[in-house]
Order: C-alpha cells, then structure tokens, then sequence
C-alpha cells in the first residue's frame, strides 16, 4: 500500500480506514499496486464532497494494464463493501465514499 505524495489523512474516518484496508486487499489479489491518490486533500468536483469529511478516498488505476482488469477490481471492491459505501469507476481513479443510508 502506498500514499501518493501530498495525500492528506486527516480526519479520516474508520469507515474509510476499513474500506482502504479491503481494496488494498483486493488489489493485492489482482497483483496490482495499491497507490491512494486522495483523501481530505486536492480540490473535488463537488463543493460538499465526502472527501473533506474524510468519508472518501480514490484509487489510482493507470497502473494496472487493461480495461478488463480494471472492471474486475472495480467490482469485487464493490463486492466487498456494504451498500454503506458508495464505489464508483471514474475514467483516472476508484472513488470509494462512506454515505449509509439511513
């Protein structure tokens, strides 16, 4: 498991920690490094995103060599994961957020 450079963990929650802590596993499966790209840190597409509640984190994905290998982690991440956690293919990156629905 690696943080890229400038990752901020500040205030994430351990909701996220064990989510992080099942991609990474996923991950290691497909013998793919596992690089965190963002957390509280950066600038987000939604002024209210999860990530600056530490609720969110994303994934890096140009590492791993095809398209299909790609759709295969995605999905055993979602798998894996409750319907507490949102996991969303985007073209660069996984973005995984905690947001149960209550």
């Amino acid at each position: 498991m690696e943080l890229k450079q400038g990752v901020k963990p500040l205030g994430i929650t351990t909701e996220i920690i064990l989510a992080v802590l099942i991609a990474s596993e996923v991950y290691k499966s497909f013998e793919v490094d596992f690089v965190v790209t963002s957390i509280t840190d950066g600038k987000h597409s939604q002024q209210h995103s999860l990530h600056y509640s530490g609720n969110a984190f994303d994934i890096r994905i140009k590492n791993i060599p095809d398209k299909k290998m790609i759709d295969e982690i995605f999905l055993e991440i979602r798998r894996r994961l409750t319907n507490d956690y949102q996991v969303v293919l985007e073209p660069t990156h996984i973005h995984i957020e905690y947001q149960p629905a209550f």
